[in-house]
């Protein structure tokens, strides 16, 4: 008896015997976590009326990555040092039509660098992770059962811009956005996202919210 064993990709594995093939063809489930986010830009009036709103998708950059590595395996890149640094600033900026690429470091033109004043504030975190249930389709992790559910985590980081005194953030084509682990000269950008041009008057706000999803796919 001749006993043959056939490897195939996506497939287990496929045993014959004596040159009768029995084949199987049962794909396992993905296994993984997968982190997105969106950036939701919201401009204001002096009367609290909303006057712009955009919304697009996150794109996390190099050090980004580097930092939730560093953050799990410790001492494996320079970008992260201990202790630890969470997210904790944003930043706005003026030339949001560049490309996003993974390899950006900071935003392209800050207003920062024409408004000393404005420059990366720090941020609020709020966590509104579903409870859910054991058998729903998303849940905290805590709550969720396998393979009924999936569990997912959504944290949303905010921050506001004033184009008035104290910020002075009024400036034009406002079209980009960074959030980061530190103030200027002290953190490394976590992501970064570009959107619809606004003019932030100097009687505006402008409040940036940064959903992240971390779901176990």
């Amino acid at each position: 008896m001749v006993t043959l064993i056939i490897a195939s990709v996506g497939a287990t594995l496929a045993l014959a015997q004596g040159f009768d093939l029995v084949s199987y063809n049962e794909k396992s489930s993905p296994q993984g976590a997968l982190l997105t986010g969106n950036v939701k830009v919201t401009q204001f009036d002096k009367d609290g009326n909303i006057i712009a709103y955009r919304q697009s998708e996150n794109h996390i950059v190099e050090t980004g990555m580097e930092v939730i590595m560093g953050q799990v395996f410790n001492f494996v890149n320079d970008t992260y040092v201990t202790p630890s640094r969470p997210v904790s600033h944003m930043a706005i900026g003026t030339l949001g039509e560049w490309r996003l690429l993974y390899n950006d470091t900071d935003l392209r033109a800050r207003v920062s660098d024409t408004f000393a004043s404005c420059n990366r504030f720090p941020i609020t975190t709020e966590n509104s992770t579903f409870p859910g249930s054991s058998w729903g389709p998303e849940a905290s992790p805590g709550t969720c059962v396998a393979p009924n559910c999936s569990a997912q985590m959504n944290i949303t980081a905010s921050a506001s811009f004033f184009g008035g005194a104290p910020d002075l953030c009024a400036i034009a084509s406002i079209d980009e956005a960074g959030i980061y682990t530190g103030s200027i000269g002290t953190g490394s950008m976590f992501a970064r996202n570009n959107f619809g041009s606004v003019t932030l008057n100097a009687l505006d706000t402008l409040q940036l919210d940064w959903e992240f999803t971390f779901t176990d796919s």
